[in-house]
């Protein structure tokens, strides 16, 4: 199997030797693919256990002895539970697509008609392509989480309503509650006050997270005095930055306050 990072590494099993060389032929003529077979649907886990070549979607046969396509496929999912996987077949029925489905499959084809390759390529690929995006859209989403997470800084995520989405620890200790007791929680509900640097309590229509959210825009460096649910009190420093919907309309704000008493 030719190897590359962005290439598609397509593992084919088939315990009909003359379906499986015509599946890896077909499938190796395609740019970017990358294909390796087995007869075994035994041998084609040992090589998904041992990861070296890795694979980026298995194409199997629905009827073999011994392991038919539909345990493999329970097998795959197993250890690898989103690796795109395309029931390839001549034993075509409802009822096996019916459990394919219910077993987790990405794909089911059958191999009648002289088109059934070209589409299995697209097939393939699309499976790939969102396997992969989806992958990537959690690799940021962690790296998001962990630079909320080491911010030295409070980071609160509202919804247009004042609803918290998300917050870090540090947000709940300058805020004086748990991260739990955050989550989910309107201003109106928490437990501390914000307030003008003169002591007045901030109107909910002026409330920074209200600001961003009715403005689109940004705060920076605005003082306030901060209640906490104790009654004790401490100056913060805030900043404020709208979050954006897919149509480009203010779903939220995200707001991101240190304790000025700490660092000044």
């Amino acid at each position: 199997m030719n190897d590359g990072p962005s290439r598609i590494r397509v593992l084919c099993v088939d315990d009909d030797s003359a379906f499986l060389d015509l599946t890896r032929a077909w499938l190796s003529r395609v740019d970017g693919f990358a294909v390796s077979a087995e007869t075994d649907p035994r041998e084609a886990l040992s090589t998904l256990r041992a990861g070296t070549p890795a694979v980026d979607a298995v194409v199997s046969d629905y009827r073999m002895p011994d392991m038919d396509g539909l345990e493999l496929l329970e097998r795959v999912r197993e250890s690898h539970p989103d690796l795109p996987f395309v029931l390839f077949t001549g034993q075509g029925s409802e009822a096996i697509a019916s459990d394919a489905i219910s077993a987790g499959v990405t794909d089911y084809l059958q191999k009648r008609g002289p088109d059934r390759y070209d589409l299995l390529v697209n097939r393939v690929r699309n499976a790939v392509e969102s396997h992969r995006a989806k992958q990537e859209a959690e690799r940021e989403r962690r790296i998001r989480d962990w630079i909320v997470e080491a911010a030295p800084f409070g980071i609160v995520g509202h919804d247009r309503s004042g609803d918290v989405r998300f917050s870090n620890d540090r947000a709940a200790e300058i805020l004086a509650a748990s991260v739990e007791e955050l989550d989910g929680r309107a201003y109106p509900d928490a437990g501390w006050t914000l307030l003008t640097e003169d002591g007045t309590p901030v109107p909910r229509a002026e409330l920074p997270y209200r600001r961003v959210v009715d403005t689109g825009s940004q705060l920076d460096r605005e003082r306030y005095r901060l209640r906490t649910s104790d009654g004790r009190e401490r100056r913060v420093v805030v900043y404020g930055s709208p979050l954006w919907d897919d149509a480009g309309g203010v779903e939220g704000a995200v707001v991101a306050f240190y304790a000025a008493d700490e660092r000044e």
